[in-house]
């Protein structure tokens, strides 16, 4: 049957599973209560075995004492030799408060402290364990419950020898009771310090529970407030140092990224809205254009076409932007990475944009080491990624160079060999550079140096903040060096690819 079906044991389950100030409560209370039984068992078998080896110490020195008085009497099988023994017997016995039988060597009783025997011998008790293993010249202990009493005695049974043999047994036996109700006694203290140590453990444990559990419980309704209001302006406060202040910490600054992320996405809509918008009313704009007759005339309508194809270019441009960073942000390119040869990317990054630079009667230069070593040795190198991506990464920089740098002027890509296995790859313009203030943001999404040339010139503002994302995954940095007046240089570098390196971490 299922425990589980009755109801007590039901809400004991979920009174324990409810809260984790209850399970460590239990789990306190628990270990404390089972440590204090096992020391409590151990000291009550320690007192009661440290008690038995007194008493059986004492009750030794008492039957050698008794023995060397009556040894001579025992081997005398006279009435005054009994009486005498009788005698010392119970002088013995009242003296220490215990019980003493003396025995000949068959067995039989001749004084006993527990009865008054007469003339002659008494019972014969060879058969009892501890009479028997003495008369075999055994010092012999024993505990026996007396039926009579109902009373457990310890009896230490000593051999009286003489000529060689045994002449007979002195048994000296105490009754139990008081190391008994010393035990009882102690076990009643026992039970009292752990019923007193359980409920200060309980005090204890409430207290360090709660103090535990109430900022998981502020973190707990937190969080399940901001999942149905989907509000993150509040924090949990934080006023202790250990681990769970350190997890209110991280929970706080988990808020301020969700904040953050939240403050860009809002502003990513917007900005993409707007960028959205201005190309689509100006198509409209053209189109109404169109309709109103301009279509009529060959020139006019010459013009709105062009127009028109710019526009639609700009739009499905910026559409392309927002795609690529939409993917990017999501980690949904499944691309696989592979080695990338540095010198067939940038002659084919460069055959890209050339036409434009050629509108532009720009000098594009691509510029290798001088010394042909270590130009052979760079040209045959390679990095480990996407092509498209590290192509689009650098498309993005020269086209932005391109546009920037006015006519006649020139683009110069450098390839070296950076520090801890780098390749460095450096994009220089002869451009107006850029004003120190917008230096740090111009990895922005939408952020624009120069707003209105961005614009007539169909800029996103996406391209660095996408090429930024994908020399980041490829576990590489990108830097802007850039002087009013005399032009800027962007800065990439990126991990060569070891082979060797590679092999072992596939394995």
């Amino acid at each position: 049957m299922n425990l589980f079906e009755f109801g007590l044991f039901k809400t004991i389950y979920r009174w324990f599973v409810r809260s984790l100030a209850n399970q460590l409560l239990f789990s306190y209370l628990l270990v404390i209560t089972v440590a204090l039984l096992a020391v409590s068992l151990w000291a009550l078998f320690m007192i009661k075995s440290e008690s038995i080896n007194d008493l059986r110490n004492s009750l030794e020195v008492e039957a050698v004492n008794l023995a060397l008085e009556i040894d001579n009497d025992l081997a005398l099988d006279s009435l005054q030799a009994k009486m005498r023994i009788k005698k010392a017997v119970d002088r013995h016995a009242t003296k220490l408060n215990v019980a003493i039988t003396v025995v000949n060597e068959s067995g039989n009783v001749l004084a006993d402290s527990r009865a008054n025997l007469q003339n002659g011998s008494g019972e014969n008790i060879a058969t009892q364990s501890e009479i028997n293993d003495a008369l075999a010249g055994i010092v012999a202990f024993y505990t026996r419950r007396s039926q009579s009493t109902q009373t457990n005695w310890f009896y230490a049974a000593y051999p009286v020898r003489s000529a060689g043999r045994t002449s007979g047994v002195i048994r000296v036996g105490v009754p139990l009771t008081n190391i008994e109700q010393r035990l009882r006694h102690d076990l009643i203290v026992f039970l009292e310090i752990i019923f007193a140590t359980g409920a200060i453990t309980v005090l204890c444990s409430l207290w360090l529970a709660r103090r535990v559990n109430q900022p998981l419980q502020e973190m707990s309704g937190l969080a399940k407030k901001i999942a149905l209001s989907g509000d993150i302006s509040e924090f949990v406060p934080v006023s202790r140092r250990d681990e769970i202040g350190e997890l209110g910490l991280s929970f706080n600054q988990m808020i301020g990224r969700l904040a953050e992320q939240e403050r860009m996405r809002q502003d990513f809509l917007a900005n993409a809205s707007h960028e959205l918008k201005t190309p689509t009313m100006a198509i409209g704009s053209v189109v109404e254009a169109l309709r109103a007759g301009a279509a009529e005339d060959p020139v006019m309508r010459k013009q709105f076409l062009n127009s028109l194809e710019k526009l639609v270019d700009r739009q499905s441009s910026l559409l392309q932007d927002l795609l690529d960073i939409t993917r990017l942000d999501g980690r949904g390119d499944s691309a696989g990475h592979e080695p990338v040869n540095v010198q067939q990317l940038i002659h084919d990054t460069v055959e890209q944009v050339k036409d434009q630079s050629e509108r532009k009667k720009l000098k594009l230069l691509i510029k290798w080491p001088s010394d042909e070593s270590e130009k052979n040795k760079l040209t045959g190198l390679s990095v480990l990624g996407n092509y498209l991506q590290l192509q689009r990464a650098l498309i993005n920089i020269l086209t932005n160079a391109i546009n920037y740098t006015p006519e006649e002027g020139s683009v110069t890509i450098i390839v070296e060999l950076g520090e801890h296995e780098q390749i460095q790859i450096k994009i220089e313009d002869t451009g107006p550079g850029i004003e120190p203030g917008d230096i740090p943001h111009i990895f922005e999404r939408f952020y624009r140096a120069d707003k209105a040339r961005s614009r007539a010139s169909g800029g996103s503002g996406l391209g660095l903040a996408i090429t930024r994302e994908i020399i980041a995954r490829h576990h590489g940095t990108i830097e802007v060096d850039s002087t009013l007046g005399k032009g800027s240089t962007f800065i990439i570098n990126l991990p060569v690819f070891l082979p060797a390196f590679a092999s072992i971490d596939k394995e």
